[in-house]
């Protein structure tokens, strides 16, 4: 299994790929090799896609599968860092459980479940595969079960979930604040040395 990771900074997404297979056709001719390549791309904030690409290459298959990953993007419903409730989801011979978690418990989830929750921005949340092990099979499965999520009456019972959103808000709020400062510290130690290297050298001169 391939589990390659390419990064979107333009397109503001990124991309993994799951799985790459070489699938045999037999024609008259004789045998026919393609390759098939299930993709998943995800911007980390709500918004997620899958696509499986066929080509003659996994150069091309994987190209082809990210196109159609990026045009089943979907918004997901998320609460804060995590799903807004519990949800199992059955597709084919997968089935796919997810739970939401506390915060700073992280993504417990294995095979393809974890790529997909992570690229959808879920930061908090168990995952168990139920049913088969196939990377593609639980793909579509942990995608049809984002999709299923309900978060407008589950927010109208749960306090706790309200408190999730705005904690999710205050950390994020935090982390930009942190870079920030960082931002502006850099920037300070670069004048500084810059000052430093031009007294230097007026030093060296005289």
């Amino acid at each position: 299994m391939i589990n390659n990771k390419r990064k979107k900074e333009n397109k503001g997404y990124d991309m993994k790929t799951i799985s790459v297979r070489r699938v045999a056709k037999v024609n008259q001719g004789g045998k026919r090799l393609r390759f098939s390549a299930m993709v998943v791309v995800g911007d980390k904030k709500g918004n997620i896609g899958i696509g499986l690409g066929r080509g003659a290459d996994p150069r091309s298959a994987i190209g082809k599968g990210e196109k159609k990953a990026v045009k089943t993007m979907q918004r997901i419903n998320l609460v804060g860092d995590t799903i807004p409730h519990e949800i199992e989801q059955k597709f084919g011979a997968a089935r796919v459980l997810l739970r939401p978690a506390k915060h700073g418990t992280g993504v417990i989830a294995g095979s393809s479940v974890r790529t997909v929750l992570e690229l959808a921005g879920i930061e908090n949340v168990y995952g168990k595969l139920l049913g088969s092990n196939d990377p593609i099979a639980n793909t579509y499965c942990a995608y049809e079960a984002l999709l299923n999520l309900r978060n407008d009456r589950v927010l109208e019972k749960m306090r706790d979930m309200r408190e999730r959103i705005e904690l999710k808000e205050k950390t994020n709020a935090e982390r930009k604040e942190r870079e920030m400062k960082k931002r502006a510290s850099k920037k300070k130690s670069k004048k500084v040395d810059s000052k430093k290297s031009a007294t230097k050298k007026k030093i060296d001169k005289k």
